[in-house]
This record gives C-alpha cells, sequence and structure tokens, in this order.
C-alpha cells in the first residue's frame, strides 16, 4: 500500500495576492479558513485531491507544538524564507490507527497521530469539523515532509460540487515533482512512507507510485530536462517544484489565460505549463487528459 496524494501546500507570502492569481489561473476558491498554528488558507478542490494555498496570518501563534511538538507553521515560514514553494504533502488516510501501524512497521518511528479542530464556513453557517494527522518529517530534509490526513467529518468537507469546476477544466493532481542534489539519499525517506514496491527509478532519480499520482525526485538537471520553465533550478535544500494537473480541456485553459494576459508555455496540443512564479513559486503543468 503506498498512500495517495491528497494535497500539496503551497506557501505563500500574501494570500489574497495568491488567491486573485489562481482565479486569473482559471480556478474557483473556497473560503479562506484559519488554523490554530497562525497560517490561513484557500483550497483549490479537484475531483478527487486538492490544492492548499497556505500563508502565516497571525504571526504571534507561529510558536504553536502541537502533542509531538511539532511546529507545523514554522516550515511554513522556513519554505517562505527561501522563497514560494510547495512545503509539505498530505496524503490520504481513511484509517489512521491502521496507516499509522504501518508506516511503523515501515520504520518510520516518531510522531504520533494528533487530531485538531476548526470551523468550516457552509452555506448553512460555520461548523466545526475535525482532522487527524500524521506528520513524517525530516529535520534534515524538512520540505520532504508528508502527513497522513484523516478527515474526521468527511460528509462535510466537500458539500459545495461547484467548488470542483474550474474555468482551466482541471480535474485531479497525478504528479508532483521534487528536486534533490542526492536523489539516492532522499528516496529513503520515501521508501519509509510508501514502502519498497512503491519505488521505481528512472531517469536522473526516482518515481514513488502512489495510490493516486506518482511523485518524483529527480536531480536538478532531470529537472530541467522535464521543465523548461525550472531550467537552472537549485537543487538545495530538496523541495517540491511542480505539480501535473489532468485537466479536460487544454484550448480553454490556454484561452482563459490569454485573457487574463497570464504567461505560459504551449508545449503540445495536449500540454502546457505555467511558470513557477504566476503561483506559489510552483511550476503546474496542465495535461489534457480527454478528446
Amino acid at each position: 500500500m503506498s498512500f495517495g496524494i491528497d494535497h500539496p501546500l503551497v506557501a505563500v507570502a500574501d494570500l489574497d495576492v495568491a488567491a486573485e492569481r489562481a482565479a486569473a489561473l482559471g480556478f474557483t476558491l473556497n473560503p479562506r479558513h484559519s488554523h490554530p498554528w497562525g497560517t490561513d488558507n484557500h483550497l483549490l478542490f479537484l475531483r478527487n485531491n486538492f490544492i492548499e494555498l497556505i500563508g502565516i496570518a497571525h504571526p504571534h501563534l507561529t510558536d504553536y507544538r502541537d502533542s509531538n511538538g511539532f511546529q507545523f507553521a514554522k516550515v511554513v515560514e522556513d519554505r517562505l524564507a527561501i522563497g514560494e514553494g510547495i512545503a509539505m504533502l498530505a496524503l490520504e488516510s481513511e484509517a489512521m490507527a491502521t496507516d499509522h501501524a504501518l508506516l511503523t512497521a515501515r520504520g518510520f518511528e516518531g510522531h504520533s497521530p494528533i487530531e485538531f479542530r476548526r470551523l468550516a464556513h457552509l452555506a448553512s453557517g460555520d461548523v466545526e469539523v475535525g482532522v487527524a494527522l500524521n506528520i513524517l518529517h525530516d529535520p534534515q530534509q524538512p520540505f520532504l515532509t508528508q502527513f497522513l490526513c484523516q478527515q474526521l467529518r468527511p460528509e462535510l468537507f466537500r458539500t459545495d460540487p461547484s467548488l470542483e469546476r474550474h474555468a482551466n477544466t482541471a480535474t485531479s493532481i497525478t504528479d508532483i515533482w521534487y528536486v534533490s542534489d542526492s536523489p539516492a539519499r532522499d528516496v529513503e525517506h520515501f521508501c519509509r512512507i510508501h514502502g519498497e514496491e512503491a519505488i521505481q527509478t528512472q531517469a536522473g532519480g526516482f518515481k514513488i507510485h502512489t495510490d493516486k499520482g506518482v511523485c518524483h525526485l529527480l536531480s536538478d538537471s532531470a529537472i530541467g530536462e522535464h521543465f523548461e520553465v525550472l531550467a537552472g533550478l537549485p537543487s538545495i535544500p530538496a523541495r517540491a517544484v511542480a505539480l501535473t494537473l489532468a485537466c479536460e480541456d487544454i484550448a480553454a485553459a490556454t484561452n482563459h489565460w490569454q485573457q487574463c494576459s497570464l504567461p505560459f508555455v504551449s508545449l503540445s496540443a495536449h500540454q502546457a505549463d505555467i511558470p513557477p512564479e504566476v503561483l506559489g513559486g510552483t511550476a503546474l503543468r496542465f495535461s489534457q487528459t480527454t478528446g
């Protein structure tokens, strides 16, 4: 079993500006929400996963430590200290106790699952929802942090199907791309999370197959070969730098971007890249899967 991609956390310096850019890219956003550790977010819901835009909104709360001593907001702050970008990746869990036992058997010991609660702003009013998290953190490579995420009241999490419809026709995250100065070193972190059977070599690094999508762990030169918009990217610190998004109609997406005067690189009749400076320091590859 390899835990599926649930949502990357894209750290942004100004959440309002990022929300405007996401809307210009053709994403539909949910209302802004707050966490107890000082961050606020917007979610870009897709059919089976989503993107989280996250920023520091309440600096006086960022010293908050969970019961394991982990400082969630500090990872976001540290990511922003080197520039906007993906700070962490959430993985889907539907049975936290069982999944935690599996991780322990794979050798990932340390943090125990925690729960936190927040108010969700629904059309019917505010309601408390809960999430269980199991943080899988390596202090030596903090931006490779992944965590299991289980919605404790999933019936309250996706209540508005219209939030999953986007002008850019995006439907799901299919790939997340990491750069590393030593993929052979860092793949051990992924192996402890996803299991040896999920790991496959590829030119310049590794593929990590998950139940929903693929993680790619590559050298800087290999990343540059896959993404022209990331050529020359430094490989330290190891971190996620790009997402591939399945979409239904690349022509509709590019027409929308042209109308909003946004830069993009057309790769083929079915693929186009958004450069990282447009949204949260993260390259976005739109790949048409139908037609």
